[in-house]
């Protein structure tokens, strides 16, 4: 197997026209990811969406990988709702006395997700690509989905029902939440996202055992 190319590091010192010509050269590749693929996509068709030259684009983002994870930093190396849910379960935090709910949690990540399509269509397309171990992004979503899975379900003190195992609960969860997107955004106008996954919680999380933990 051929070795990974690794992706130029572009100047981070950037001036605020810099950083909103990177944002419109961002938003661009997301468009053509979203229609083809990283694998489909060129530096070329990215610089004519964008109407600089493929010069240009190289000058921001280093080479083809480079605006890959310039990408992925924009749309997930940041915080969530998720990350601030959790967060009020520390020390200091409105529920420090309490534990986090699967449930909820899964609820706040459907919520967030509904109202950003096109970035729930960026992790689809990225993550299906990045099964390849050859794709430059194979190993930060390999990562990324074991830190939620496995991290986050050894590391919060989860809220379950007695005999329940809150990790395999999550990953579960988790699983059917990803591939009820996928039927989401094949047929936007028929699925009402938020209220699939509510139907989905009555099987998740059936009462009356998860009574009180929902």
């Amino acid at each position: 197997m051929s070795e990974k190319k690794q992706p130029v590091i572009a100047n981070k010192n950037r001036t605020a026209a810099a950083e909103e010509r990177l944002h419109e050269i961002v938003l661009a590749a997301v468009d053509i990811i979203n229609e083809r693929g990283y694998n489909g996509m060129s530096l070329q068709a990215v610089a004519n969406k964008v109407g600089i030259t493929q010069a240009g684009v190289l000058h921001y983002v280093g080479n083809k990988e480079g605006l890959l994870f310039e990408v992925i930093e924009h749309y997930y190396d940041r915080s969530s709702s998720s990350e601030d849910y959790f967060s009020l379960f520390e020390p200091g935090g409105a529920l420090e006395d309490g534990r986090p709910k699967i449930p909820e949690y899964c609820r706040l990540i459907v919520a967030e997700n509904a109202h950003q399509p096109e970035m729930v269509m960026l992790f689809q397309m990225l993550n299906t690509e990045a099964i390849s171990p050859a794709h430059p992004a194979h190993d930060y979503f390999v990562n990324r989905t074991r830190g939620v899975t496995e991290r986050d379900g050894a590391e919060h003190d989860w809220s379950v029902p007695e005999g329940v195992d809150a990790q395999l609960a999550l990953s579960v969860a988790l699983a059917a939440m990803y591939g009820l997107e996928g039927r989401w955004l094949a047929r936007p106008d028929e699925i009402d996202y938020e209220a699939e996954w509510a139907r989905f919680e009555d099987v998740l999380f059936p009462l009356p055992l998860w009574e009180g933990y929902r």
